[in-house]
């Protein structure tokens, strides 16, 4: 008699290098570098200090958190997008330095304004060929704690 093991999809991230899941897949983190020589801290994973060229990077978990300094309605969706359209594209200061763009979610165009406080959040964006769910980051306003 013979078993076949039935494989259970899981959540991966979009991007390992700018974005680390929970084990559980539910939550995430945004990943950057912090400069030893110079300070500057920068989102994904530079191999160099892109300010001073110094190779002494820390990785460092960014906090999630930031504000909207700018964005745009993007009607017209590039090749492969899967989400709905329009979407709201935004760039994010975060506390640490780095701007991060994305898209926002749950808030409309009207809503939507330069200094806006928003935090982190993870969306499923697809489905790779074994099931798994690529989850992808994005940002949302943030609600009151």
């Amino acid at each position: 008699m013979s078993t076949t093991e039935e494989k259970t999809p899981h959540r991966i991230s979009v991007a390992e290098k700018r974005f680390r899941l929970s084990q559980d897949g539910a939550a995430g983190v945004l990943l950057g570098r912090k400069c030893g020589e110079c300070g500057e801290t920068f989102f994904a994973q530079p191999e160099y200090c892109l300010k001073c060229t110094a190779h002494d990077l820390e990785p460092l978990d960014l906090t999630g958190e930031g504000v909207v300094t700018t964005y745009t309605v993007v009607r017209q969706a590039p090749p492969g997008w899967q989400g709905d359209i329009p979407y709201l594209l935004v760039t994010v200061k975060v506390p640490e330095g780095p701007v991060i763009m994305s898209e926002l979610v749950d808030s409309t165009e009207e809503d939507i304004k330069v200094g806006m406080a928003v935090e982190l959040t993870n969306r499923v964006g697809a489905t790779d060929k074994d099931g798994n769910e690529i989850v992808v980051y994005k940002w949302r306003p943030k609600t009151a704690a």
